[in-house]
């Protein structure tokens, strides 16, 4: 398992953790749920759930596609991208609308560094010319 494969996996599961703790706050303290409710659905849709399927696609996607393996350059600037978004994201005000732009946006660019190395591990290709009178 590469390094950043097996970093997002690990972070995916402090991210668990740390949702859990914020739900269990929701549930034994029910004041804090407004406060706390966006940043736990944060973490546990992107830091659980999508870092867990990050890290297990980097490493099993190219192996059952016969592909090379993903440059562990794509992958950490993707983890790092990743990370400080979701940070920001869980930790900026829900009024701050810009900071929480800027973090979405940096959330985005992990999101397509992942979309087009899998699409590369996978062989997608677009096609370069038609295949057939009728498609022109």
């Amino acid at each position: 398992m590469s390094k950043y494969s097996r970093l997002f996996t690990i972070t995916s599961l402090l991210y668990l953790l740390l949702a859990s703790l914020m739900g269990l706050t929701m549930a034994t303290n029910p004041s804090m749920a407004g406060l706390l409710r966006f940043p736990h659905i944060h973490t546990m849709m992107i830091g659980w759930v999508s870092m867990m399927i990050f890290g297990l696609a980097y490493h099993v996607v190219p192996r059952f596609a016969g592909s090379p393996l993903i440059k562990d350059r794509w992958q950490g600037i993707h983890f790092w991208c990743a990370n400080i978004a979701l940070l920001g994201m869980i930790l900026t005000p829900q009024s701050s609308f810009v900071f929480f732009a800027v973090f979405g946006s940096l959330q985005g660019v992990g999101i397509l560094i992942f979309v087009f190395t899998m699409l590369r591990a996978l062989k997608f290709k677009m096609p370069s010319k038609p295949c057939c009178n009728s498609c022109q």
